[in-house]
């Protein structure tokens, strides 16, 4: 549950295979419901998933089109194109805005690496799944190398069985998840592979993506397939020889029981400093155990004469595989009582609000944060809320400097970094911190706690003179020290002749009012001048002047400045997202194509 919508998307992926797959054979309705499945699964908002999906999609499709007819390829064709065109049109709404925040953003193709990727011994881990686990965080078991997902524990009957659908494949398709799987799992080990480095290298796109150890998602897909093409060519009797399936079978355990065996006995030899010896002991054991049971029901039910067992015998197999997953690791997910998210634990007076002011962990409140750890999850959880660490700030509605996103606007990021690129904020970073409004500070020595700043200005400043630089040289001014936020600002070299301010001016903010998505503003000036605003730059802010369009500048590097004539004025700031609107409309458009296409098969077949 630490990224809901992975597991979300990961939940859409069989639909979406069974979706599309259908509809390229049957054709009609069946496409309409898989481009239904597949923006179904576009709206989870898992890029990654989304990818290895559609990219698992491509491949059996392209083995169907050399397998298939000359005169169906055209066809097949014809009607993946249509299903992937429908799909992305119903989450147009979504996607159009999310491939704009995309180009703005901090990611880029060289920005992907090889963190967080499956150990070598990771293996491993389908067989015992606790070796070499630490269980630090609440006794939530973690790996050293990645820590996206706790496990990645398949069921020991569904590896075995899996194998034995490998080795008398039923059919191409069995041969082409195997291929897929290993492929995965290839992909997860990151660098130390080889694989994924050269894919980043020879394919740019592949730079966006985080984490290879994500690769064990198309495992998590395959490999209860190719389990069920096991059971499958066990019960149908298949082959002539059930004898030799039964040994094959009883062999397949054999081996993978040895090779546990021989993990258990590296653990001992060769304890970890961080691990259970005597847990991974009895976890490897268990699941030996486990499989030797599995496996002789498997057997049964594929010799059983009495066929008013059979009910009862596959029940009781799923049992065994649902007791495999339940006591694999301990609790994975622990819970805290719901008054935890209550609102107002975080006593600070006055209370920053939006457009007020913002606070600020420390570097150092961040590491300590960070490295913060309890047996207790309420008591980590408070901790963290009492910080206001991550995102939990939100649940007070305090505007903070920083938070935990997946994706950061470029220039906002580039700031956020130099703030916290050191333990301890620098007096040459105090003035940038100013301009951010930055009135509460975590007490040094005590993450939990709060001090007030003085001197911080409000998100509305005005009057300012002036300097145009480039990117560089303009981060360089207001990160490196004499940065002065209330008399200079710093714009783009290309502004410098549009722009008809020179000078500082002595001018007032006489109102100002912050809603979502807009803010307005009442102010008066003698002169030309200009209005900065502490707020993120990007294009779809627009401002009007009493009405007037005004272009935005993007103002000490990150942020937003627009020119104000002489007298008094009423500003508006809103937020007007045209990829949002047009990927509203061509959302709606398609839903009333389907909606129309289905009515009309419909009543053409009645």
């Amino acid at each position: 549950l630490m990224c809901p919508n992975n597991i979300a998307a990961l939940g859409w992926m069989p639909w979406v295979f069974l979706g599309v797959e259908t509809a390229w054979s049957r054709g009609k309705n069946w496409i309409l419901l898989a481009g239904l499945v597949g923006a179904m699964q576009m709206l989870t908002g898992a890029p990654e998933f989304i990818l290895l999906t559609w990219g698992m999609i491509a491949m059996v499709a392209a083995v169907h089109m050399v397998r298939s007819p000359k005169g169906n390829r055209h066809r097949l064709l014809l009607r993946l194109g249509f299903v992937i065109l429908l799909a992305a049109a119903l989450a147009a709404a979504q996607l159009l805005p999310f491939m704009d925040l995309l180009i703005h953003s901090q990611r880029h193709p060289g920005y992907a690496s090889a963190d967080w990727s499956l150990p070598i011994w990771g293996w491993a881990n389908f067989l015992v799944p606790s070796f070499r686990c630490f269980y630090r965080f609440f006794n939530v078991p973690a790996q050293f190398t990645q820590y996206w997902t706790s496990s990645y524990y398949l069921g020991i009957g569904t590896v075995a069985l899996a194998v034995f659908a490998l080795i008398k494949p039923l059919d191409y398709r069995v041969r082409m998840l195997g291929v897929v799987a290993l492929m995965s799992f290839w992909l997860a080990l990151g660098d130390a592979a080889l694989l994924f480095k050269w894919l980043r290298q020879g394919i740019p796109v592949l730079g966006f993506m985080r984490y290879p150890i994500k690769f064990v998602v198309c495992l998590a897909f395959v490999i209860p397939l190719l389990a069920a093409f096991g059971l499958t060519g066990w019960w149908g009797r298949s082959s002539p020889e059930p004898g030799k399936n039964r040994r094959l079978l009883w062999g397949i355990g054999a081996v993978l029981c040895g090779l546990i065996a021989v993990i258990l006995w590296w653990d001992y030899r060769y304890p970890p400093s961080h691990g259970n010896l005597v847990r991974t002991q009895i976890n490897g054991v268990s699941r030996a155990v486990l499989l030797a049971t599995m496996l002789a029901g498997v057997v049964w039910l594929g010799g059983s004469p009495k066929r008013h067992n059979l009910f009862w015998l596959r029940i009781g197999w799923l049992c065994l595989t649902f007791l495999d997953f339940l006591t694999h690791l301990p609790q994975q997910n622990p819970t805290i009582p719901n008054y935890a998210l209550a609102p107002g634990i975080v006593q600070l007076s006055p209370v920053p609000r939006h457009g007020q002011s913002r606070v600020m962990m420390t570097p150092a409140a961040a590491l300590d944060m960070h490295g913060y750890a309890t047996q207790d999850p309420f008591s980590d959880f408070i901790c963290c809320r009492f910080g206001l660490f991550m995102n939990l700030n939100l649940v007070d509605g305090i505007p903070k400097v920083d938070g935990f996103y997946s994706l950061y606007l470029r220039e906002a990021d580039r700031i956020r970094m130099h703030l916290y690129a050191q333990p301890e904020i620098s007096p040459a970073l105090m003035p940038l911190c100013d301009f951010l409004g930055v009135s509460y500070i975590t007490v040094p020595g005590k993450p939990f706690e709060w001090q007030p700043r003085t001197g911080f200005l409000p998100m509305l400043t005005i009057g300012q003179r002036p300097v145009f630089a480039d990117d560089l040289t303009c981060l360089s001014a207001i990160t490196q020290g004499g940065f002065d936020p209330q008399q200079t600002v710093f714009l783009p070299l290309e502004a410098q002749r549009a722009c008809a301010v020179t000078n500082t001016v002595t001018a007032r903010i006489l109102s100002s009012r912050f809603a979502p998505h807009q803010i307005d503003a009442e102010l008066s000036s003698p002169q030309t001048t200009l209005l900065v605003i502490a707020q993120a730059y990007y294009h779809c802010w627009k401002a009007y002047v009493d009405g007037i369009p005004t272009p935005i500048y993007r103002a000490n590097h990150a942020f937003q400045a627009l020119e104000i004539p002489a007298g008094h004025h009423r500003v508006r700031l809103v937020y007007e997202d045209k990829s949002f609107r047009w990927g509203a409309l061509i959302s709606a458009l398609a839903a009333a194509v389907g909606l129309a296409l289905y009515w009309r098969m419909r009543n053409r077949r009645t």
